[in-house]
Formats: C-alpha cells, sequence, structure tokens
C-alpha cells in the first residue's frame, strides 16, 4: 500500500493563494425560483434532524418523483413533484430475507425501481416492493488483506459500471486511499488520496451520538464522467479518477467567493451536545460544498457553495461552473436563495435545491442562471 506524501502546510497555503483569472464571475438575481413544498397530508415525513436525510435523496431521471431514504429508520419515502403528495412510504426491515441491517451510512438509487444501502461492510440491494434483491459483503476484503485498514469508512460509496468505490480508514482518524472492488471478479484497486484533501478541516468526533462516536470527514466520493471523483466538502478541491487511469485535479482556486482556508490540524473531539453545535455553526460560517452534478451534454460540472450570513440566520448561497478539467469557468451568487440547502440535482438545465421547508420536504427550483 502506498503511503500518503505529507505536504508541509505552507506549501498548502502557497499553492491555494495562486490564482488564475479566467473565471468569470456573476453575481446577480435569479429571475424565477419556484418552491415546491410537498405535503404528507395524514403522514409524518422524518427527516431527521435539520433535514440531515435529506443528503440521502434522489430524483427520477425525468424529474417526476422524488425519494428520500431515513437512514436511520430504513424508511423510503416517494413523492411526486406534480401532484407534490407523499405518493408512498416503504419500511425496510432491519432482520429477515429482506432486512438491511440497523446501521447505514448512504444510499444510492440505480433506476426508479431499484436502490442500495451502504451498512457495516455490506451494500443491500433493495427495490420498491421491499424485497431484498442482492446482498454483497466487503468484510473478506479486510480479512484477506492485512496492509488495509481495519475499519469501514462511513463518508459513503459511489456504485457504477459494476464496481463499488468507497475508502478506507479507521473511524475517528482520517482515510487515506479510495477503494475500487469488482465483485464479480473479487479484485480491488487502491489508489492513494491526494494529500491536500485529507485535511482534517472539517472532522469532528462526537461523544454524544448513540454509537460512541461519529467522524464526519471532509470529502465524499461522487460521479463524473468517465470515472467518479474525490470531493472536498469544505475546500474547493476536487479529483477526477478515469476509467482509463488518468487523474485530474482542479486548479488553484481563482473564485472571487471563496478565500483560501487554513486547515485544521487536528480532529475537534465534541464533549456534550452544545460543544457539537457550536464547532458546526462555525464551520458553516466558511464555505460548504454540496456533492457536485454534472451535465454530460454540455460537458460542464456544477457545484453549489453555502455559508453562513452575516446575520448568522440565513445563508449565502453560491454556483460554481467547471469544465471536464475541472477548471473553474463561471460562478454567480444566488441572490435570491437564503436557505441553507442539502443536495442538488440538475435534470435539463434546471436545478432542484433540496432544503427542509417547517419539517417538511422541499425543493428549490430555477434555470441554469449562466
Amino acid at each position: 500500500m502506498k503511503k500518503s506524501i505529507i505536504i508541509p502546510l505552507f506549501l498548502i497555503g502557497a499553492l491555494f493563494s495562486c490564482k488564475e483569472k479566467s473565471v468569470s464571475p456573476l453575481s446577480k438575481d435569479l429571475s424565477k425560483i419556484d418552491t415546491l413544498i410537498f405535503s404528507s397530508e395524514n403522514e409524518i415525513i422524518d427527516l431527521g434532524e435539520e433535514g440531515e436525510f435529506l443528503a440521502s435523496s434522489a430524483m427520477s431521471d425525468d424529474a417526476s418523483s422524488y425519494y428520500i431514504f431515513n437512514l436511520e429508520k430504513r424508511f423510503l419515502y416517494t413523492l411526486d413533484l406534480k401532484t407534490k403528495k407523499l405518493l408512498s412510504t416503504l419500511k425496510m426491515p432491519s432482520e429477515g430475507p429482506d432486512g438491511i441491517g440497523d446501521w447505514l451510512i448512504d444510499f444510492q438509487r440505480l433506476d426508479d425501481q431499484n436502490f442500495i444501502a451502504q451498512g457495516d461492510n455490506v451494500f443491500y440491494f433493495f427495490n420498491l416492493e421491499g424485497r431484498l434483491v442482492d446482498k454483497i459483503r466487503v468484510d473478506h476484503l479486510f480479512y484477506f488483506n492485512p496492509e488495509l485498514a481495519k475499519k469501514f469508512s462511513n463518508v459513503g460509496f459511489l456504485y457504477k459500471a459494476e464496481q463499488f468505490h468507497f475508502t478506507t480508514g479507521e473511524i475517528g482518524a482520517i482515510e487515506s486511499e479510495v477503494l475500487s472492488y469488482n465483485p464479480k471478479s473479487d479484485s480491488i484497486l487502491l489508489r492513494e488520496i491526494p494529500s491536500v484533501d485529507l485535511i482534517k478541516n472539517s472532522s469532528m468526533i462526537s461523544m454524544v451520538k448513540s454509537f460512541t462516536f461519529y467522524s464526519s470527514p471532509s470529502f465524499v466520493i461522487n460521479d463524473f464522467s468517465g470515472g467518479f471523483l474525490i470531493v472536498n466538502r469544505s475546500l474547493p478541491n476536487m479529483t477526477a479518477y478515469l476509467d482509463n487511469g488518468d487523474t485530474v485535479n482542479t486548479k488553484p482556486n481563482s473564485s472571487k467567493f471563496f478565500e483560501d482556508l487554513v486547515p485544521i490540524e487536528e480532529i475537534f473531539r465534541a464533549k456534550n451536545d452544545t460543544e457539537e453545535k457550536e464547532f458546526k455553526k462555525e464551520l458553516e460560517k466558511r464555505m460548504n460544498f454540496l456533492r457536485p452534478v454534472a451535465d454530460e451534454k454540455n460537458e460542464k460540472l456544477y457545484r453549489l457553495g453555502y455559508r453562513l450570513a452575516s446575520d448568522g440566520i440565513s445563508y449565502d448561497n453560491f454556483l460554481f461552473e467547471y469544465d471536464l478539467d475541472l477548471t473553474l469557468t463561471r460562478e454567480t451568487q444566488l441572490e435570491g436563495v437564503k436557505i441553507k440547502p442539502k443536495k442538488m440535482f440538475l435534470k435539463e438545465s434546471t436545478f432542484y435545491l433540496a432544503a427542509p421547508f417547517d419539517d417538511e420536504p422541499g425543493l428549490l427550483i430555477f434555470a441554469n442562471p449562466f
């Protein structure tokens, strides 16, 4: 296993301070923002604390159906965008022939009938009828490869072209490599994550949660044209791992909307709820990013960034456009968006931002502002 190369902090700062002038900045009001709030009528849609489970949501290709997966209760909500109604609630058991465990980490839609939930060293394939279609365990990867870390990553996964992509590392420590697993050949490929993406600038261990402690690393795995991305959630850094073996990295920061950040060197350990909330609020003053979305037809990648506004209540939102070389090309502030979104979708040049509205799920909808 390759060792990560440690880059001195002064070198990281120097890299971030380099500027390019190719980006075209914009700042204007959106001509129209539609707000769609779903009604669950007599049934409560449990979105989790501050709508946390909206991050585990998905949208159909034709933007007619919206899916929200409650990782804690194993509920899959299906909503209709036209009627704004809750269509169904699928309650998956934790045990039995269709059980999907009692600790879930991430969720991915395959199509409008099939989904994947990530558990502890296992991936569950299930359909909209609640039947467990397949179950793929990866425990043996760690048993028979002692050079791998012993703990399973909790930053999520990506299933693409019949392969699983996830990271390895111990809970409470920073992950170091991305692992690609092909279940058909039972083979793995390890790739090093650039050390600049391993900065613990938004990592936290909470001693409050019921499962002892929880780590929130600063990066996630995301889909990308011809491969996948490692995305830093609170830094502009992205690295694309292409199917042909090449890698593509973001260029030095050329945005006028987010500053070069000084990394936090240690993982923060929260001893109570108050410390945890204060730390999270402090991080929200810095730029945070949602998972990017791709426009493969126009060969563009979009990231939404948000940060706590000066009033300490509302949020400033920004949209960043990249080409497939991960060069920032255009950016704009979304003046009409003042809430904190949880996830972004792009369907036919229309953007959808998922957010909670008085404990009901909703979407902000607007056309491409560029």
